[in-house]
């Protein structure tokens, strides 16, 4: 336990920026192990980084210490995700009253995009939300922890103003498709801004997307074929 704890301040001075009490060493810890974590998994990808890693590369000498203060490798993401996630959630629900009776679609899509962009400008540069999040998106096993952490989930916009009636499969996959360009487009200008050093334009992304996405929710569903039937050039081909 003793690998475990904080170093005491060195003087006076700097006696009131430190822990002093074991709950508050415990709880700073805590956030390095989760801010460790995150960079981690963000940079190199889930699979290729062990817990062990983390506490190693967070600079603490206790290999049980992630075990103790958070848990399973399960637990830790989940900690990582409800971190951004609740203010993201309570920004959503937020902006999603203040539109509720809008006929301007642009501003329901607004609503749900805005809080993932705030609060990546908020994190400054650099920042491993983004692309941690993106991650475990294509993590088959931890994919659908984003979705009970309240990340990126597109509403229901079946009864929005300007928006084509849809089967449910189709609308389904549009909403899919919707998250996973939101998603991963902040990866994308996260990881621009952290390798140059130039800050991403996070209201250019913002209004960019939300332009983006209200054009992808109200494109106008055309007639299905049965089948992709091939072109007389294919037909021709030997």
């Amino acid at each position: 336990m003793h690998d475990m704890m904080m170093t005491m301040p060195k003087n006076s001075s700097d006696f009131s920026s430190q822990p002093v009490s074991r709950k508050e060493q415990g709880e700073a810890t805590r956030q390095l192990l989760l801010t460790t974590a995150e960079r981690l998994f963000a940079e190199q990808g889930m699979a290729q980084v062990s817990m062990r890693h983390i506490v190693e590369a967070a600079g603490i000498g206790n290999n049980s210490a992630l075990k103790y203060h958070i848990g399973t490798r399960v637990d830790l993401v989940r900690a990582i995700i409800r971190r951004h996630g609740e203010p993201i959630a309570a920004r959503t629900r937020e902006l999603s009253e203040q539109v509720r009776d809008s006929d301007d679609l642009r501003d329901h899509v607004a609503s749900f995009i805005r809080p993932h962009i705030e609060h990546l400008a908020e994190l400054g540069n650099p920042s491993w939300q983004a692309r941690f999040i993106a991650q475990v998106d294509v993590d088959p096993v931890l994919r659908d922890e984003i979705l009970t952490g309240a990340l990126v989930q597109v509403p229901r916009y079946d009864k929005w103003s300007g928006v084509p009636e849809l089967p449910p499969a189709e609308e389904a996959l549009r909403r899919r498709a919707v998250r996973m360009v939101v998603l991963h487009t902040c990866a994308a200008e996260e990881r621009l801004a952290a390798s140059t050093g130039v800050p991403a334009d996070w209201h250019m992304v913002g209004e960019a997307l939300i332009d983006a996405v209200t054009g992808m929710l109200t494109a106008p569903r055309y007639p299905r074929r049965a089948h992709f039937a091939p072109t007389a050039h294919e037909g021709n081909s030997p």
